[in-house]
């Protein structure tokens, strides 16, 4: 598979330039993966933001009626008041005028009752006295129980409004705290937008730098590219473009090698190069597929199962329309951007666009993941949430991301019906997906990897595949082969007789490749004896003081390693050795990229 890599190197080196267009999309991946999660987030916030101006409605217009209850009660208490006032006012009246009256009738002015008993003239006029403060106390009297009866009556009903008053005030308060609350969240998850969005505003134009940048670096190493196949081209004794640098000192080793990837079957960079010289994506494919034959096969109605996501979950899924949705607890009608959440616990879950147009997108625990064509199968299996796409094998070409859509039109024909291929003979091989989204098969990153070029190659060969003995080919292909593609049984075992058309090729094309020629720092063998050595090994083999590199496959991947020690040899596998080295903090930052290397220089290795 295609693979990007960034190391140093000198500023005046046309190496550089692929370089710096691997970094640039690096960076530009971290980007989009940060715009990603910026839009997920913001996604988020506006949901954080509806659910809070609801909240909010909800809240307002619980707190209205409780409002309005209490002020019915104040206002009635406040009647309740001034009733009482009035009716104490018209008693003191009411009074007043009794007496004013009773004393002008009977002339009793300003005297004390007594006085005005002792004062009578006669026995009868003693009586009439005595009967009219009857009468007079009795009628204060009825006044007065009145009244009372009345007060009574005003100050229960005050007692029981004041009451209610009370048991509403700390429902009233709660609501306008829960208002206040409700509101300074709106207030903070809004400026915390504003926030998000002026960081999306900020990445969008990052990312709008990187890609005028990649862009005019990938014109400038496609400049480059085409005078080094020309150069190539025209001295055909000349395998390889780019020279190692010089031999290292005594007591020490430099490694210097060419390519990246299994070299098996096609090279996606040679099939670049081969572009470039000129030729169609057919010569490309004839030339790495030896002996096959091109034909076309119905690829209409035949459907591929892709895992792209796998963990403990939970997931979401967002469609661009409306969508069936079936799982455990029945059928429904999802429609455009409602999410539709999956996890371990929700059982199989199948979204079906009704429309074919339709994209859904994942997102993923950690935000958004890749939009895609046909459907989404939610599957628990083994303690996972599997998210497997099942749509057609021309719809899956078209959002595989295995060479860039810069490349010339012919190299991704080539691509595409290698990859056809593959797909086609990986169909069925588990009980669960046919393929993964990873290296391990393709990579595939759905609508997001989608271009015109590469949608024009997957149209202009549709159902095209290549032929062995009648059958479809297990297309396999890697980067960069370093100048010449490997025999499959030198590399995987077997013999050639299952795999004919999978024998090593030479390709000067390669020459274009970034990483064609690649080399080390100088290391002296006392301190790769302490990568390779352990202190049995030194007891055993004595100190390393040199290498043996000469057993090497028809195509000059090295099989083994010896390791020369001053009292015998190690012999290892090539890939222990590149794995020890790759992974030990001694070797720094350096890197042995592949089978296809030798010590600077070296007579028995002839690619220099």
């Amino acid at each position: 598979m295609l693979l990007y890599t960034a190391s140093p190197a000198q500023a005046d080196d046309p190496g550089t330039l692929a370089d710096r267009l691997a970094q640039l999309q690096q960076q530009q991946s971290l980007q989009q993966q940060h715009l990603a999660a910026l839009e997920a987030q913001r996604a988020q916030l506006q949901q954080t933001l509806l659910g809070l101006q609801a909240q909010l409605a909800d809240t307002g217009a619980a707190l209205a009626p409780i409002a309005a209850q209490a002020e019915t009660l104040q206002n009635q208490l406040n009647l309740n008041q001034d009733r009482l006032g009035r009716d104490e006012a018209a008693y003191r009246i009411h009074r007043q005028a009794f007496h004013t009256d009773v004393r002008r009738v009977y002339a009793m002015g300003s005297l004390h009752w007594l006085d005005f008993l002792a004062s009578s003239r006669s026995f009868g006029d003693l009586l009439d006295r005595i009967l009219y403060l009857d009468q007079f106390a009795v009628a204060e009297f009825h006044m007065a129980s009145r009244l009372q009866a009345e007060r009574t009556a005003l100050e229960g009903e005050r007692a029981i409004l004041a009451q209610e008053r009370a048991a509403l005030d700390p429902l009233l308060q709660e609501l306008q705290a829960r208002v206040a609350s409700v509101s300074r969240q709106l207030d903070t998850t809004a400026a915390y937008d504003s926030q998000l969005e002026a960081a999306h505003r900020q990445t969008l134009i990052a990312l709008a730098g990187l890609r005028a940048t990649g862009r005019a670096l990938q014109t400038a190493l496609d400049q480059y590219q085409a005078q080094q196949m020309q150069m190539a081209l025209k001295n055909p004794g000349a395998t390889y473009g780019v020279t190692c640098p010089p031999a290292a000192p005594a007591g020490s080793v430099r490694f210097c090698g060419h390519g990246w990837g299994h070299g098996v079957g096609m090279g996606q960079w040679g099939a670049y190069g081969m572009a470039l010289a000129g030729n169609d994506y057919r010569a490309i494919l004839q030339h790495f597929y030896t002996g096959t034959i091109l034909a076309t096969v119905d690829t209409a109605h035949t459907p591929i199962h892709v895992a792209i996501l796998w963990g403990a979950g939970p997931d979401r899924i967002v469609a661009s329309g409306p969508v069936q949705v079936a799982g455990p607890s029945g059928s429904r009608v999802a429609q455009a951007g409602e999410p539709i959440s999956v996890a371990l616990s929700s059982g199989l879950v199948r979204v079906t666009p009704l429309n074919p147009d339709t994209r859904l997108t994942l997102y993923g625990p950690f935000g958004r993941y890749h939009a895609y064509r046909g459907s989404l199968v939610a599957q628990p299996s083994g303690g996972l949430l599997y998210v497997i796409n099942t749509l057609s094998i021309e719809d899956y070409l078209r959002g595989l991301a295995e060479v860039p859509s810069t490349w010339r039109l012919d190299a991704i024909k080539a691509q595409i019906v290698a990859a056809r291929c593959y797909a086609l003979t990986h169909l069925g091989t588990t009980a669960l997906y046919d393929v993964d989204d990873t290296t391990q098969f393709q990579v595939y990153r759905g609508i997001d990897s989608e271009s015109d070029p590469q949608n024009q190659a997957v149209d202009g060969t549709t159902g095209q595949v290549l032929l062995s003995d009648g059958h479809v080919i297990i297309a396999f292909f890697s980067a960069s082969d370093g100048g010449h593609t490997a025999n499959v049984w030198d590399i995987w075992g077997g013999s050639g007789t299952a795999y004919p058309y999978l024998v090593g090729v030479l390709d000067p094309w390669d020459v274009v490749a970034p990483r064609h020629t690649w080399y080390t720092a100088v290391y002296a063998y006392s301190a790769l004896e302490r990568v390779y050595f352990s202190g049995a090994d030194v007891a055993t083999y004595g100190h390393l003081v040199n290498l043996d590199l000469s057993d090497r496959d028809p195509s000059d991947r090295l099989n083994t390693v010896g390791l020369i020690g001053t009292r015998g040899t190690k012999r290892i596998g090539v890939e222990a050795f590149l794995r020890a080295f790759n992974d030990s903090p001694l070797t720094g930052t350096d890197v042995l990229w592949n089978e296809m290397f030798g010590a600077t220089p070296s007579p028995t290795w002839r690619y220099w």
